[in-house]
């Protein structure tokens, strides 16, 4: 029984337990159901906020769409008109394509048609290639024979030089017997009749003016037969045997179109070419002052005599090498070397000067036993102790392309203290030579442009003429401040005005235009084919100086190696314009037009009137 009740009491106590857990487990359901609500009430905010955030972000969206859709519509309009814009661009292009479609075609025949004319002279200058290659064959073998013959007369030529020498010491003794004589004549003319060469009018002509002045004593200026070593003009000229002038150009060899072109010039120089084609003076020439004193040294004078020949063979080639004339230059200087481009300003500076060393002499002049000592002060003396010296260095290149200029200075100092005082203005001479002028373009056009603005002539432009040049190279300077210079007067240092003047031009007068280190073809130069200089000049022998154009260097090109020079000539035998392109030579018709197209002028060549 006892064991029944504590079944009975266990059992009792399960169920009072479960009955507990019931109590607890709804408890916990009821714990439960109020979580569920606290959270279904809180998702319902939830909602009802994220609800209220969606409909503010749709209305946003809204305003940005509508912004974005209006910047559409308007990008859209601008598009249409930019198609617009386009359309009318393109049929605008359509019609300029059409007309530069028919300019071009126009310019495609014309193209075709030179091209038919370049083909034809290609085809031509293949023949003339040919018949130069036969020739230069030909000549090959002939120079073989030739340089065996000329062994023989190299022993042959010692001979005659040694004897040639003893005739040239008597050849000088006739010239000297021949100058006085002239100088005797000239006298007699000066007794019988009192005029001055130089000028009209003697108030002008200061030289004039002293009776033993050297340069008037002997009534020539310079450039006549007094101090001329070229003979007398009625000698017999070699040119007048030549009936049609002989064209004959120079082949390129190597960059060497600035020799060409210059020597071209100078074979056109009458009084040059005449000289070296002068049988009478072959020895001089050969047999020069170096060549006498030092067989071993290089000249010139010979090869260029070679070669005018050349270029005045009757019946010659077309054209030639000039391979011993360029090889001579090489080796005297060394400016000048094949394959090198040179400049043709260089070059005839050189040429003058090495042929005018080369056969200079003195030429007899009587000399007045009455010279003061030099005096600078004294423009008579100062004139007449320069021309001394000079009278020992004259040459052909002298006697035609040589002048002398006349420099002076005036003491400013003395000018005001001694002319209250009726004294004249105390005024240093002196006086040298120049065989070329060179005038700075770029200079000129300030200068031209300065007093045009000084006139109140609001002009500025590129174009400069010969007169505004020769006004430019006559211009005074002041010298002040660390530039004052010495007054022998005054014994002290001083502001002075410095001016060059031409006191007597040359037969042959070389304008060289120096263009500055810019751009070479800035600047324009208006020239002509005949110019009066007279007024630009202190003494003259005649009241009008006139000098024309004989031959023209025109640059082409920058400088540098791709520069280019041409000559264009007038032909002292038919008085007929030729251009001079290294080994083409071609007729000029229209003078002005033709040089201008072909190049920009560099060097002008002009020849005084009656010379």
């Amino acid at each position: 029984m006892e064991t029944g009740i504590k079944v009975l009491q266990q059992e009792n106590e399960k169920i009072e337990k479960s009955e507990n857990d019931n109590k607890k487990n709804e408890d916990l359901d009821n714990k439960y159901k109020e979580l569920l609500k606290e959270k279904d009430e809180e998702i319902s905010k939830l909602k009802e906020e994220i609800q209220k955030s969606l409909k503010n972000k749709e209305k946003e969206n809204n305003e940005i769409k509508n912004i974005y859709q209006n910047e559409i519509d308007n990008y859209k309009n601008k598009i249409k008109d930019l198609e617009q814009n386009i359309k009318d661009l393109n049929d605008n292009k359509n019609e300029e394509y059409k007309k530069r479609e028919d300019e071009l075609s126009q310019k495609s025949n014309e193209l075709k048609n030179k091209e038919k004319e370049l083909e034809e002279k290609i085809s031509d200058i293949k023949k003339i290639e040919l018949e130069f290659n036969k020739k230069i064959s030909f000549l090959e073998d002939k120079e073989n024979l030739l340089d065996n013959e000329y062994k023989n007369i190299e022993k042959e030529k010692e001979q005659l030089k040694q004897n040639s020498i003893d005739n040239s010491k008597l050849k000088n003794d006739y010239d000297n017997l021949k100058i006085k004589y002239l100088d005797l004549i000239e006298k007699t003319k000066n007794k019988n009749s009192v005029k001055n060469s130089f000028s009209a009018d003697e108030k002008k002509c200061v030289l004039a003016k002293n009776k033993n002045n050297l340069f008037v004593q002997n009534n020539n200026y310079f450039g006549n037969n007094i101090l001329s070593i070229s003979g007398s003009r009625d000698d017999k000229e070699p040119l007048k045997a030549y009936k049609s002038p002989t064209l004959v150009g120079l082949n390129n060899i190597g960059a060497t179109c600035f020799m060409n072109s210059t020597l071209q010039c100078l074979s056109q120089t009458k009084g040059l070419t005449n000289y070296f084609l002068n049988e009478k003076n072959k020895e001089n020439i050969i047999n020069n002052n170096i060549a006498l004193k030092n067989k071993n040294d290089l000249q010139l004078s010979p090869v260029y005599l070679e070669l005018i020949k050349m270029l005045w063979k009757k019946d010659g080639e077309k054209s030639f090498s000039p391979n011993a004339f360029m090889n001579t230059v090489n080796n005297m200087n060394p400016l000048f070397k094949t394959g090198q481009a040179g400049d043709a300003k260089d070059f005839i500076i050189f040429v003058l000067e090495q042929i005018h060393k080369e056969l200079k002499k003195s030429v007899n002049i009587n000399k007045s036993q009455n010279l003061l000592p030099l005096n600078q002060y004294d423009k008579n003396n100062a004139f007449n102790y320069f021309f001394n010296d000079f009278k020992n260095d004259c040459s052909i290149i002298s006697d035609i392309f040589f002048g002398f200029n006349e420099t002076t200075n005036e003491c400013l100092y003395c000018k005001n203290k001694y002319n209250s005082q009726g004294i004249n203005n105390p005024i240093c001479y002196n006086y040298g030579i120049f065989n070329c002028l060179i005038f700075p373009l770029e200079e000129v056009k300030n200068m031209k442009n300065n007093q045009m603005q000084n006139n109140n002539i609001q002009i500025n432009n590129n174009r400069v003429s010969l007169n505004e040049c020769f006004f430019y190279n006559q211009k005074s300077d002041y010298f002040t401040g660390d530039n004052r210079n010495y007054c022998n007067i005054c014994k002290q240092l001083f502001d002075s005005i410095y001016s060059s003047k031409i006191f007597i031009s040359p037969n042959v007068l070389i304008l060289i235009l120096n263009r500055g280190k810019g751009n070479i073809y800035d600047v324009k130069l208006d020239f002509t084919e005949s110019i009066d200089i007279t007024q630009f000049v202190l003494q003259r022998d005649c009241p009008q100086l006139i000098y024309n154009l004989y031959g023209v260097i025109t640059h082409i090109g920058q400088s540098g190696p791709n520069a280019h020079f041409v000559a264009s000539c007038k032909s002292p035998i038919d008085n007929k314009w030729y251009r001079y392109n290294d080994a083409f030579v071609n007729p000029i018709t229209n003078l002005q037009k033709e040089v201008i197209e072909f190049g920009t002028p560099y060097i002008l060549f002009y020849q005084k009137n009656n010379s």
